[in-house]
């Protein structure tokens, strides 16, 4: 298989990674920098986004146009704490107060299509989201009212209409944090979690939501706790884990969309590795695409030392084959395949009318994926 767009494999792994960057506009330095590593897709935080709109569609436009292979362009915007919009469409709903509304799935809906919407406006093309998490609004494990709840029947229902809502409307959606971050005791942005649940309790709850919505899933996200019931190394994240991506991701659930890390940049995730070391183990796991949210130095870490993995025969050439099928096939149908979102006024103000009709509270603690 030649690589995107007529690029060799070996050429083209800087597509496995999708990169953050600090600032609010297009710079020289941010230019070198998709030029150097070709990123698959690029990720804003709240860092890089104001009050302005047009300011944010100013700098996903450049983005969109610096390569020739254009980059997807993504962001959390869950709801609630997890609100990377909140400058541009005000306060927004957590999944959690929309899953406690007597009329959770037409809530859930309109929440969707609206942040849906605000996203084509603005220019992104994915979304980390829906949260299939199970857990409490007030559990310590860094999810909290970011979930739907706790009864994985409710959760796979209302993130299955979440996610159908979004790709409707153009937005990838991204299932996250597999295989689940609702028995952690603490947050992965800080620590690693080693979570104790029995394997027949994973596969039986955690799992479900995935198990259900495995077809309708364009994207998973890895996330990095531990599960000594599933892996045998009881020190290893699971993103870094091949018995979670491999064996019980692809393997079991027989799942066939992209693979994604979270930030390997997070607390979970051993930072005495350099980028490059952090890549190949996330990529030899089984991942398709490997998320590095600040450090450009990282960045640049991951991207040489992935392509002299790669040109050096560390990484099997048809294991980097399968992950460009992928994420080219991925490309085809939501950048090739769709027209850009038009920014429009109308249509953000519209957004924001949803939002205040769905009477969201100040939401309550921290975000901690913030990245700022």
């Amino acid at each position: 298989m030649s690589g995107i767009r007529g690029r060799s494999p070996v050429e083209s792994t800087g597509q496995l990674l999708w990169i953050g960057f600090e600032g609010t506009r297009w710079t020289a330095g941010l230019a070198r920098l998709l030029r150097d590593v070709a990123p698959g897709g690029v990720i804003l935080f709240g860092r890089n986004i104001t009050s302005d709109p047009r300011q944010v569609r100013a700098l996903t436009d450049a983005i969109h146009r610096s390569s020739a292979t254009p980059p997807f362009i993504a962001v959390d915007q869950e709801g609630g704490r997890v609100s990377r919009l909140r400058p541009v469409v005000g306060p927004t709903p957590a999944c959690g107060a929309l899953a406690a509304r007597p009329d959770a799935t037409i809530a859930v809906r309109r929440h969707a299509e609206a942040s849906a919407l605000a996203l084509r406006c603005l220019g992104f093309d994915v979304n980390f989201a829906p949260v299939l998490d199970l857990s409490g609004p007030t559990a310590p494990n860094g999810i909290g009212d970011r979930a739907f709840g706790e009864d994985p029947r409710t959760v796979a229902l209302l993130a299955g209409l979440y996610a159908a809502a979004q790709q409707r409307a153009g937005v990838v959606a991204v299932g996250k944090h597999f295989p689940g971050l609702g028995g952690a005791s603490g947050d992965t942005h800080a620590m690693l979690p080693i979570i104790q649940r029995t394997r027949a309790d994973l596969l039986r709850q955690d799992l479900l939501p995935y198990r259900r919505l495995r077809g309708a899933l364009p994207a998973v996200m890895i996330g990095h706790a531990c599960y000594p019931a599933l892996q045998s190394h009881s020190d290893q994240p699971a993103s870094l884990a091949p018995a979670i991506v491999t064996a019980l991701l692809r393997r079991r659930l027989g799942y066939r969309g992209l693979v994604l890390t979270d930030d390997l940049e997070m607390g979970a995730i051993d930072q005495a590795l350099d980028g490059g070391a952090q890549a190949l183990a996330a990529f030899r796991a089984g991942a398709d695409v490997l998320l590095f949210c600040r450090s450009e130095e990282r960045i640049r870490q991951a991207a040489l030392g992935l392509r002299a993995a790669a040109s050096g025969g560390l990484v099997p050439a048809a294991r980097l084959r399968e992950s460009l099928r992928r994420i080219h096939a991925a490309r085809r149908r939501w950048l090739q395949g769709r027209r850009r979102g038009r920014y429009s006024a109308g249509g953000l103000a519209r957004a924001r009318l949803v939002f205040e009709s769905l009477a969201p509270v100040t939401a309550a603690g921290p975000d901690p994926t913030a990245r700022d």
